[in-house]
């Protein structure tokens, strides 16, 4: 029977989901790496977010042989493919600049020097035809090309695996100010939003036309606001007449990533989310 020992170990992370992990993301190898794999008796096994590796115990020196003759440490590369295809709309930084790719390598925060348990990284964005050259796509993927790309080194001493390393790769939530479009009997000229925790703030941008000929009142954030899988904000939509203040909406539905619009902020093009009030 064969025994394995732990390698290494990636993860993702995602400031979006409330758990902070980044769940629904493929690793494939690149085929430099799963070459390496195959002959150093390296098994590579998928995880909830991310991948991690095994070496056969018994194929120890032979490891040693293959990061000696590659500086000390096994170069790594992996193609990330994200299954949620809306992600690009809630994560930074952005995964793509243009026609280029993100690229993220794993540092040692002590050193600097690549490998080690990444809690820093380095990226850039490299040209599809870049990574086509240095082996990591083939001629095929550039149409469909990876999400990102992520790079480690791993370490291996003269004694064999030490401890197992840990690689963690970390994105954030975008922020964007957040926008209320009331409609029907909710356009109400002295509405307002308030929030019940008194951290946001919402100001009123009058009436704009929507098409069908639609009238809405508009409230917009005055700050932006991250989004999150699960938002802990509670925005109430109440009224105020003769004195008197009722709530009209308990509790108004949070903002979504797929419902991303356009709106000039304080001179300035923005990308706002937009939600739709209408009872």
């Amino acid at each position: 029977m064969l025994l394995y020992q732990p390698l290494f170990t990636i993860s993702v992370e995602h400031a979006y989901f409330a758990d902070g992990l980044w769940r629904g993301v493929d690793f494939v190898a690149s085929p430099a790496s799963a070459k390496l794999a195959r002959g150093a008796g390296i098994l590579l096994k998928s995880l909830d977010n991310g991948i991690g590796a095994v070496c056969e115990m018994d194929k120890s020196q032979a490891l040693q042989l293959y990061a000696r003759d590659a500086g000390g440490s096994l170069p790594f590369v992996f193609k990330v493919y994200a299954n949620d295809k809306a992600f690009m709309n809630y994560t930074v930084p952005a995964v793509r600049s243009g026609d280029r790719i993100l690229c993220l390598r794993a540092f040692d925060e002590e050193t600097g020097v690549p490998g080690g348990s990444a809690v820093e990284s380095e990226s850039e964005y490299l040209d599809v035809d870049a990574l086509v050259s240095q082996g990591i796509l083939d001629e095929r993927e550039k149409r469909a090309p990876p999400h990102f790309v992520v790079s480690i080194r791993a370490k291996v001493g003269p004694d064999g695996i030490k401890h197992v390393q840990e690689f963690r790769f970390r994105f954030g939530a975008r922020r964007s100010f957040w926008k209320y479009h009331l409609l029907g009997k909710m356009n109400r000229s002295n509405a307002r939003i308030v929030d019940l925790d008194s951290k946001v703030e919402f100001e009123s941008c009058g009436e704009v036309m929507l098409p069908g000929s639609r009238l809405s009142r508009v409230f917009r954030s005055t700050e932006r606001l991250p989004m999150s899988e699960k938002s802990s904000y509670r925005f109430q939509l109440r009224e105020q007449e003769q004195g008197v203040e009722r709530v009209l909406i308990k509790r108004l539905p949070v903002a979504s990533e797929s419902r991303l619009g356009l709106d000039v902020v304080n001179g300035n093009n923005e990308i706002v989310l937009e939600n739709y009030v209408n009872f």
